[in-house]
């Protein structure tokens, strides 16, 4: 069973990802920061992580770097609700780092699960 693991420090946000995977047949595990989630990755690794950018603790361009490191073969899509800023958009710093996706908040929930199914091959 493919392996989900979502990173978010709000707790709502976090448990209706959480929710709508688990619908959707995959095994979900979660974090609220990079911190936490270094942790539970180094005794189970995630075929993706879906991760926010903006955190207290280890925030996620910070995690996105150290996970590509890792494990360069993992799915990551990254998540902001921040504005672009004119010469900061963090979801496209996190493309460059190696995302695989991004999504920019709020989306609707369809759009991560289609998301999800393309980078694990589930039709």
């Amino acid at each position: 069973m493919t392996h989900i693991l979502i990173i978010d420090d709000n707790d709502d946000f976090r448990g209706l990802l959480q929710t709508a995977l688990e619908g959707d047949g995959y095994q979900v595990e979660t974090a609220p920061n990079g911190q936490n989630a270094a942790a539970l990755l180094q005794a189970r690794p995630a075929d993706v992580v879906v991760t926010d950018i903006f955190m207290p603790g280890k925030e996620g361009i910070e995690t996105i770097s150290e996970l590509k490191r890792q494990f360069p073969r993992m799915h990551i899509v990254a998540m902001s609700g921040r504005p672009s800023a004119t010469d900061f958009d963090p979801l496209s710093i996190a493309q460059h780092l190696g995302a695989a996706r991004t999504l920019k908040k709020p989306f609707p929930i369809e759009d991560l699960l289609s998301t999800v199914r393309t980078l694990t091959g589930k039709p």
